[in-house]
């Protein structure tokens, strides 16, 4: 099985609809229009009442209003803890391959040569491939899959290499063993890693917020309409902090986007580790 066949076994990941841009250019264009639909209807209400004889009753609704207010700020708090969550969660990833990735490399030293330098160099090249690249992962399955080629056809020479170099009869047994662990650990990183770009349920709770934070600038706009308010300034500080808020989230939980990024120091740290090996 190639490369390009291993994959496409990915192929069942789900990754965010829309890159981050463009889902803060929707929430920006959405929210302050919701607010502005609101305040509209609600006038043309308390006009379409007022031209009847009927009265305006502005604290009509005002029960719905703010349980709406209170299951909205219930949802933003639960998807901004599991936007950190995740946030830490890739960090954790990173810093354990890494880990991994150096664990195995200075185990290498126990083995004969030449295959200690030959896995070493393996072990490298592997650990270059694993670099965020410019591209952002999250919402580009193509560059994803690329990515997921790329280090499956460098991690495919380190099982191999692994075997042909504590097969040979001046190995001892402990130190097979020593050196089997740690390149399973690596192995298994990766698989961490990759299902770490798996978002299944982010698609659903955005959508879930979104939907609760228009009804909620709708009944709020149409209740300051009610009341007879003229659309100014005020009419948009909910939906501009509530904006700020939703995008923090989104860019809390996409760490190659936007100003909240995943650092891969410590993958750049472990490369430099090996280059320096390497080099002497």
């Amino acid at each position: 099985m190639d490369t390009t066949t291993l994959a496409e076994a990915y192929s069942g990941i789900t990754l965010n609809r829309y890159s981050l841009i463009t889902a803060e250019l929707i929430l920006l264009i959405i929210l302050p229009l919701c607010a502005l639909t609101g305040v509209l209807v609600g006038r043309w209400q308390r006009g379409w009442r007022m031209s009847r004889g009927l009265d305006v009753d502005v604290s009509v609704g005002d029960t719905t209003l703010g349980a709406i207010l209170a299951l909205l700020g219930l949802i933003l708090a639960f998807t901004f803890g599991n936007a950190l969550s995740t946030f830490q969660g890739h960090k954790e990833t990173l810093l354990r391959e890494a880990n991994a990735l150096g664990t195995a490399f200075l185990r290498t030293d126990y083995l004969p040569e030449p295959g200690a330098t030959e896995l070493k160099r393996a072990l490298y090249d592997y650990a270059n491939s694993r670099i965020f690249p410019d591209q952002p992962l999250a919402g580009d399955r193509a560059a994803l899959f690329a990515f997921i080629g790329r280090t499956l056809e460098a991690q495919s020479k380190l099982w191999p290499l692994t075997v042909e170099a504590t097969q040979r009869d001046d190995v001892p047994a402990p130190v097979r063993t020593f050196m089997a662990g740690a390149m399973n650990d690596v192995l298994d990183a990766h698989l961490i890693r990759v299902q770490s770009f798996n978002v299944p349920v982010a698609d659903a709770s955005q959508s879930m917020t979104l939907m609760i934070a228009i009804i909620a600038l709708l009944l709020l706009g149409g209740r300051e309409g009610l009341a007879g308010h003229s659309i100014n300034w005020r009419t948009f500080v909910f939906p501009a902090m509530l904006w700020v808020v939703m995008c923090t989230i989104l860019d809390t939980q996409r760490g190659q986007e936007g100003l909240v990024q995943e650092d891969d120091g410590v993958m750049l740290a472990t490369i430099r580790d090996m280059e320096q090996a390497l080099a002497r």
